[in-house]
């Protein structure tokens, strides 16, 4: 076999490993997503079979086989986030002008691994290693938004205030969570420090994990200029993307509680 038929088959065999993320697929299926005869679907099946990536079911139907396991397992591990991610902290930073940051979730609180500074001559600074509570920021309240039953075990413990604006009632935290779940994006609005604004989203792994947040983080007064919606949808959209790029393949459905 040539080269170009060589690479063609590498694409098909990926191809079809991809189709298969969603579960079983038959023969047939997997021939029409590919785009070839059901003998050729049948080949690259039984190729990636051979070699444990795929496996076959009873009821005739492909799926993912445990050598696709072992290499899911190694690449999380070598996933170097502050790195896979800072095309995206340069692109918010590039596209709003404001302080641009990667934080990540440890315990209780949001934990900023990253950061790039305001283009502007007054700017909120974002220190790398600085640690906020998650409901004081932007990026902590996107992952509790994120996911219900870490919220319901956060609010287990008492809520400490930070400024006057801070939210610390639980019921008004349920609620203002549940909105940020709404729409993709969270805001902290002065809760860590009077007068300092950020809006974040998480970014998903291909296990649908938020395994870290970004976030535009700037003066109130800028944020009332640029237009609190106009920014999460910026945010979540480079964080929806950044998640495509981990291996994510699509939006959780929204979840009632909380």
């Amino acid at each position: 076999m040539g080269s170009e038929g060589g690479i063609a088959s590498v694409e098909r065999a990926l191809l079809l490993m991809e189709a298969l993320l969603d579960g079983p697929v038959g023969a047939t299926a997997l021939a029409a997503r590919l785009g070839v005869s059901k003998a050729t679907a049948f080949r690259v099946a039984r190729t990636l079979q051979s070699m444990g990536y795929v496996v076959q079911q009873e009821d005739s139907r492909y799926a993912l086989g445990p050598r696709c396991l072992m290499l899911a397992a190694w690449a999380f591990g070598h996933i170097d986030i502050r790195r896979e991610l800072r095309w995206a902290e340069e692109e918010i930073h590039e596209r709003t002008g404001e302080t641009a940051l990667l934080a990540v979730l440890a315990g209780r609180d949001s934990v900023c691994i990253d950061s790039i500074p305001s283009k502007h001559s007054v700017v909120s600074v974002a220190t790398v290693g600085e640690v906020w509570p998650a409901h004081t920021s932007s990026s902590g309240l996107a992952f509790l938004a994120d996911d219900p039953n870490l919220l319901e075990m956060y609010l287990s413990e008492p809520l400490q205030d930070a400024t006057e604006h801070t939210v610390t009632d639980p019921a008004r935290l349920r609620e203002m969570v549940g909105h940020f779940r709404s729409t993709g994006y969270a805001v902290n609005r002065g809760y860590w420090r009077d007068g300092v604004v950020a809006v974040g989203a998480v970014v998903h792994d291909a296990a649908g994990k938020a395994v870290a947040a970004l976030s535009a983080m700037m003066p109130e007064f800028r944020l009332q200029e640029a237009g609190e919606q106009e920014l999460g949808e910026l945010v979540t959209d480079v964080a929806e993307r950044a998640s495509s790029r981990l291996g994510y393949r699509g939006r959780k459905p929204a979840n009632p509680a909380g």
